[in-house]
């Protein structure tokens, strides 16, 4: 383990094991040291290369990405989930409080569309209720129409505005089964 000397600047300590990067960085300069340092820096110049790296990069593109998946009703929580990234990051992010990101957590951000969106979501209603209005045109009652959709009251009771997003999947769904025929 390195040790810090009388004025503050990081030393190897004598009992370190040589022949490491570790030890390279915190000065020492044995052949051990800087073949692990070597070592290193060429497995970073390959993976660089061949686009594997793992490096910093600015976290812009990954702000807007969760911005503009915000104002589709995909929250953090959603994100966070779909990404394998955790909601503080994702909030970090956001907010503008972190500057740079790893690559990859860049990478699964990004590979996060609008269709992440929480069932909980809510989300639209127009387009539920144009395609509910079509069902109730072809016959089906709003009983008829709660109970095929697995709605729990029994009724067909949604927001005009805005919906819970598993309601909009399930009438979409059942408008697509029924269209399709």
């Amino acid at each position: 383990m390195p040790t810090k000397d009388f004025k503050g600047v990081v030393r190897p300590t004598a009992n370190k094991a040589h022949g490491t990067r570790s030890n390279y960085r915190v000065g020492c300069r044995c052949l051990l040291c800087r073949a692990a340092n070597s070592r290193y820096e060429s497995e970073r110049r390959a993976m660089r290369q061949s686009g594997e790296w793992n490096c910093l990069v600015p976290a812009t593109r990954a702000r807007r990405h969760i911005l503009n998946l915000s104002k589709h009703n995909v929250g953090r929580r959603a994100i966070s989930a779909a990404s394998d990234v955790s909601a503080t990051i994702i909030f970090e992010i956001k907010r503008g409080r972190r500057a740079t990101i790893r690559k990859s957590t860049q990478d699964r951000i990004l590979a996060v569309t609008r269709l992440a969106v929480s069932d909980a979501a809510l989300v639209p209603a127009a387009n539920t209720w144009r395609q509910l209005n079509t069902l109730l045109a072809e016959g089906f009652s709003k009983a008829e129409l709660a109970r095929r959709l697995g709605l729990r009251s029994g009724s067909l009771q949604l927001g005009k505005e805005k919906v819970l997003a598993r309601n909009a999947v399930r009438v979409d769904r059942f408008y697509r089964l029924l269209m399709r025929e």
